[in-house]
């Protein structure tokens, strides 16, 4: 049933990606990767509030669903196209950021280490391991690595942790605000599906985010 309903919401035409998940037999969440153009805030707003509306009654119409519109969650729907006299956009395939490691050090003192590559370089960060908020952890240390990078200032608005259920595998979903070189602002959500560990889960969630917007750059 959930695949069906994946690929209504998938015929809509700035869709596209959709996964629902569900905890138990209740519906949980819907995710959805959009291609929507958005100049201003006010304009962004008012695309995602149109875009949900559509979701949540196409759902209705071809599956009698009755969604709580909360449930709908629109990632990576605000990219804009990069000035072409400010940054120049990325030809070679190797100019996406990739995980080199990303792992908890527990000596002398508990730490989350990860390290990043891109193109010929390595960029190391660390970060103080709280085992109460392990995902916060591990994004701070990713920032320390990405932030000397000269691909723009990330900072973390939110991460979330959804453990594993029968739905779907373990589930970090991270919102991080990037300022390029311009001091453009543009707030980026990722998600990544794992049964690897926390650390790792955590860094490709934050990837899946920037890694849409750096990779227009050099």
């Amino acid at each position: 049933m959930s695949k069906d309903a994946e690929k209504t919401v998938l015929s809509l035409p700035e869709v596209k990606a959709c996964r629902i998940f569900y905890q138990g037999d209740e519906l949980e969440q819907i995710y959805v990767s959009a291609d929507i153009s958005a100049t201003s805030p006010t304009e962004r707003l008012q695309s995602i509030k149109s875009l949900v509306r559509s979701i949540v009654g196409v759902l209705a119409l071809e599956h009698d669903w009755n969604i709580d519109y909360r449930k709908v969650k629109i990632v990576d729907s605000l990219e804009t196209e990069p000035s072409s006299s400010s940054l120049e956009p990325v030809e070679q395939p190797n100019s996406r950021i990739r995980i080199m490691a990303a792992y908890i050090r527990y000596l002398p003192e508990p730490k989350v280490s990860v390290e990043l590559g891109l193109n010929d370089s390595t960029y190391a960060g660390h970060a103080p391991y709280n085992a109460a908020e392990p995902a916060r952890s591990a994004v701070e240390a990713f920032l320390e690595a990405f932030n000397p990078m000269d691909l723009g200032q990330a900072s973390l608005i939110f991460v979330n942790q959804l453990p594993e259920s029968l739905s779907h595998s373990r589930l970090v979903i991270v919102k991080l605000r990037l300022i390029d070189a311009n001091n453009q602002e543009t707030e980026l959500l990722g998600i990544a599906e794992s049964k690897q560990d926390l650390m790792l889960c955590t860094v490709r969630a934050c990837l899946s985010a920037l890694n849409r917007k750096i990779a227009w750059y050099r």
